[in-house]
């Protein structure tokens, strides 16, 4: 011990805070994290929301690189087309054209070249290379489709839009 009249014994003890052990944030923090994992999980579900729209038009790719190594005729693959179209567009005038309308339809709608379908679907000519070119086609134009929002079905919707 020090001695009664030295200065290290007219020291005073230093008082400490005590410690905290656990890791305290301000409520601000709390609420910009809450904010954030809110944000993340909105985001989460739009991106699942537009996989799963999406899994349709995944679906008739495989279904069409199955056809071509299948060796399936081109009338399976214009089903195809219109049941795509069908399902994302139910009321699209395109669906009840006939086929010289449709394949104009078809063509103003992809880059890539189009055989005549009314030789390919309705003739029995076993033509390999208008098949594989509409394959081309529809492959072109599916991975293409954007599957844009369902058309006005009434007047009342269209007077709207």
């Amino acid at each position: 011990m020090a001695e009664p009249g030295s200065p290290l014994a007219q020291l005073a003890d230093i008082s400490e805070p005590e410690l905290v052990l656990g890791f305290a944030l301000a409520p601000l923090w709390w609420l910009l994290i809450a904010v954030l994992a809110m944000a993340l999980l909105y985001l989460a579900l739009r991106v699942y929301g537009r996989w799963r729209y999406f899994a349709p038009k995944r679906q008739a790719l495989l279904l069409l690189e199955q056809m071509h190594h299948s060796g399936d005729d081109a009338t399976q693959i214009n089903q195809l087309i219109k049941r795509v179209l069908r399902h994302y567009q139910p009321a699209h005038p395109a669906l009840s054209m006939d086929s010289k309308h449709w394949q104009q339809w078809l063509a103003a709608q992809c880059q890539a070249t189009l055989p005549d379908l009314t030789v390919l679907l309705y003739q029995r000519d076993d033509n390999t290379e208008a098949k594989s070119a509409f394959y081309l086609f529809a492959k072109a134009w599916l991975s293409g489709y954007q599957a844009k929002a369902p058309l006005p079905t009434s007047k009342a919707e269209v007077k709207h839009a």
